[in-house]
């Protein structure tokens, strides 16, 4: 059995200098959100500067060039009476409906209400009346809720190790929910990989779902991996075992692209296509990659759906059938040219930070699948899988924070590089994980291991030389020669 066994092919070359086998150890022993949406209405989520701090690693200032409200504007969508000229982009020509206008006034008046509500100015925020009933995650993702909450209470509370800080990343973004984070700190005290338990774990999160709590978020779909166990937040606890037993920090660290990174997570089991890119997005928040925030983007279905609306279903369908990864082509274009856009329409973007720092590749991904959702109200002609909007805009009690934080690592040299990734999109490779080792035997090159894996039948198990298995799955060996 080879060590990476893919249907189609690896698309992308292995990271250099690392270790490329897929077979992981697994020891089963003992060992907006600042506009107040729920989670269940997440669809997912110029020239442009590498994003980097000026001054201020931890917090900004507020600029208020928008703060005014929009003068005669009931609704963004209403600004825009012709349409924008076609735009071309890898070869194919675009036409953009009334929602590509509708993005841009989007943008920069869900930007304008962050601003207004940190400035402390009252209710209403915004005369659109879609703003008014419905909840929108802000246009940049750092300012949504879950992500200042990640940033405060998971990266910069607890050990600054590398191996500490993804195993918290790491274990939030598993169920990507503040309650179960909190549950867990409160139960079980401070949350590191040196003093982790599956059992102890395991318990507090049995009692909670046996008791009716909600585990996981409802922003976007977490498939279990296929273990050995019924419960899938103990498969989660598996997966995350796996994760922290693969050198990840060393393997970031070699990798020259971040699309490299994300293959390799991709890679893992249940890993999907969105998951991944937002676990790789939360660890961008930390020293752990050290990217640019213009290197990389995948779409996620809301942003796919935002872009037909925008461009036309049928014209979006054909350009990915012609080009392989054309929306991520059209976000980057997006992207890099929103300071024409801005001044096209004639509108004051008030941009992130005391730089006025432009959208990058997530944050104009983030903000399509939102426009999405505003265009089911603003214009129901184009349609999508969805056709409401089912949360309503409550905001939060309490004073809502003057200064959002932004995240230290964003100041590391390294992010002002763009290494954008040459080769075609990323695509899945399976990576397989071993149950146990039954067996062992003196083969023509050594000592060998009778390896069982998971998700597997007896049939497929496979003799491993032993050097291979010390390198990649030591503690399968270890406890098997403990049991002997």
């Amino acid at each position: 059995m080879p060590a990476i066994r893919t249907g189609a092919g690896a698309s992308i070359a292995p990271v250099s200098g690392l270790r490329r086998s897929s077979r992981q150890s697994f020891i089963t022993g003992d060992s907006s959100d600042l506009t107040s949406f729920s989670d269940g209405d997440l669809d997912h989520h110029m020239g442009h500067p590498a994003r980097h701090l000026s001054s201020q690693a931890a917090s900004v200032s507020i600029h208020t060039q928008n703060m005014g409200r929009p003068g005669g504007s009931k609704a963004p969508a209403a600004k825009s009476k012709c349409l924008a000229d076609p735009i071309t982009i890898k070869g194919i020509t675009f036409q953009p409906t009334v929602v590509f206008d509708t993005f841009w006034h989007f943008v920069t008046e869900r930007k304008a209400i962050d601003d207004r509500r940190r400035a402390g100015m009252p209710q209403p925020w915004s005369d659109d009346p879609i703003f008014q009933k419905y909840a929108f995650c802000n246009t940049f993702r750092v300012l949504d809720k879950l992500s200042q909450y990640i940033i405060r209470e998971v990266i910069e509370k607890g050990p600054q190790d590398p191996q500490e800080v993804l195993f918290r990343v790491t274990l939030f973004n598993t169920f990507t929910k503040i309650e179960t984070w909190e549950l867990l700190v409160s139960e079980l005290g401070p949350l590191t990989w040196a003093r982790y338990k599956r059992e102890a774990y395991r318990k507090v999160l049995t009692r909670a779902k046996q008791a009716g709590t909600t585990l996981y978020t409802g922003a976007f779909q977490k498939p279990a991996p296929k273990f050995e166990f019924k419960d899938a937040h103990v498969n989660h606890l598996c997966l995350l075992e796996v994760l922290m037993e693969s050198d990840l920090p060393g393997r970031f660290l070699n990798a020259k692209y971040l699309a490299q990174v994300y293959e390799l997570l991709l890679s893992f089991p249940s890993m999907g296509e969105f998951a991944t890119y937002q676990l790789m997005l939360s660890l961008s928040y930390t020293e752990l990659l050290n990217f640019s925030n213009m290197d990389f983007v995948i779409s996620g279905p809301g942003a796919s759906s935002g872009l037909g609306k925008m461009f036309g279903l049928q014209k979006i369908k054909t350009a990915k059938e012609t080009v392989p990864g054309i929306e991520e082509e059209i976000i980057r274009w997006l992207a890099e040219n929103q300071g024409s856009q801005f001044e096209r329409l004639n509108l004051k973007f008030s941009g992130l930070g005391p730089d006025c720092l432009p959208m990058d590749l997530a944050d104009v991904e983030h903000a399509l699948c939102e426009v999405d959702k505003y265009s089911r109200k603003a214009h129901p002609q184009f349609k999508g899988k969805r056709t409401e909007i089912r949360v309503l805009f409550n905001p939060s009690p309490g004073v809502y924070p003057p200064t959002p934080v932004l995240p230290k690592a964003w100041n590391h040299p390294s992010r002002r590089v763009l290494r954008i990734w040459p080769g075609d999109r990323p695509t899945k490779e399976s990576r397989y994980i071993v149950s146990r080792v039954k067996a062992h035997r003196n083969g023509a090159n050594g000592k060998e291991y009778k390896v069982s894996w998971f998700g597997y039948t007896d049939q497929d198990d496979t003799w491993e030389p032993e050097e291979t298995l010390l390198q990649d799955a030591p503690g399968a060996i270890k406890e098997y020669l403990a049991s002997r």
